[in-house]
C-alpha cells in the first residue's frame, strides 16, 4: 500500500478532471505539474516498489507510466475516475490515484524482475532449471508435502510471488545478485558486476538471499 500522504492536495486535483476530459489542454498541464511531485512522494515513501523506491529512475518511470495511462486514447484512463467515484461514496481522487499507482508500480517491479514475474501461466514463461530448483528448495523436503503445498498455485505464480517478495524485502545488492544468479550468471560474473573481492562473496550474497526467502516461504508452507 502507498502511504497516505498529501491527502488534501490529491483530493483537490479532482477539480481538474472534468476540465481535462472536456478538452481543456491547459487543465491537463496544470494537473501534471501538481500531480508529478505527489506521485514521486508516494512512490518514494510507499512500500510497493520495495528497494526500488530508493532509485529515483524507478520512481520516475512509474510516475511517467501513470501519466501515460491517464492520458492515453483521449484520456480514457482519467475518464474512469468519475464512474469509480460514483460507485465508491466517500472516496476521492487521492484514493483512486493511489490504486492506479500501486497497480502500475507492481507491474514495474514485475517487469524489472524478468519474464517469469510477468507471465500468467507456465506455458507463457517456462522457468529455467535454476529457478525451478530454487522454488523446490523453499518447500519442505517430504515429497507428499510438496504435492499438497498450495495446489492451486502454478510454478510461475509461485515464482512471481517469490520475486515480488524479494524485491520488497532484500537489500538492493542482494536482490541484484539473486536475480542475476537465477538468470544463470556465475559467481565470477556476479563478483565482477558488483565489484566484489572474489566469487565467494557473491556466493554468500546469494545464499543469504535464498535463506531469507526460505524462511518466509518455508514458514508459510507450515501454516
Amino acid at each position: 500500500m502507498m502511504t497516505a500522504m498529501g491527502d488534501s492536495d490529491l483530493a483537490a486535483l479532482a477539480a481538474n478532471v472534468p476540465r481535462v476530459v472536456g478538452g481543456d489542454a491547459s487543465a491537463w498541464n496544470e494537473l501534471v505539474v501538481r500531480l508529478e511531485p505527489l506521485l514521486l512522494q508516494l512512490l518514494r515513501r510507499g512500500r510497493t516498489l520495495g528497494p526500488m523506491r530508493h532509485n529515483v529512475d524507478d520512481c520516475r518511470a512509474v510516475m511517467i507510466s501513470v501519466l501515460e495511462r491517464l492520458s492515453k486514447n483521449d484520456f480514457r484512463g482519467l475518464r474512469l475516475f468519475q464512474p469509480w467515484a460514483d460507485a465508491n461514496p466517500g472516496k476521492d481522487f487521492g484514493d483512486w490515484i493511489r490504486i492506479v499507482t500501486v497497480n502500475i508500480a507492481r507491474d514495474h517491479v514485475s517487469a524489472r524482475l524478468g519474464g517469469a514475474a510477468r507471465a500468467g501461466s507456465d506455458d507463457e514463461a517456462p522457468l529455467n532449471k535454476r529457478m525451478l530448483n530454487t522454488l523446490a528448495s523453499l518447500l519442505p523436503g517430504d515429497d507428499d508435502y510438496r504435492l499438497a503445498f498450495r495446489p492451486s498455485m502454478t510454478n510461475v505464480q509461485l515464482a512471481r510471488e517469490l520475486l515480488e517478495y524479494a524485491a520488497r524485502s532484500l537489500e538492493s545488492t542482494q536482490l541484484h545478485a539473486l536475480r542475476r544468479w537465477m538468470d544463470g550468471a556465475s559467481f565470477d560474473e556476479l563478483a565482477g558486476e558488483l565489484g566484489l573481492a572474489n566469487p565467494r562473496d557473491a556466493d554468500k550474497l546469494v545464499r543469504a538471499a535464498l535463506a531469507r526467502l526460505r524462511r518466509h516461504f518455508g514458514g508459510r508452507a507450515n501454516d
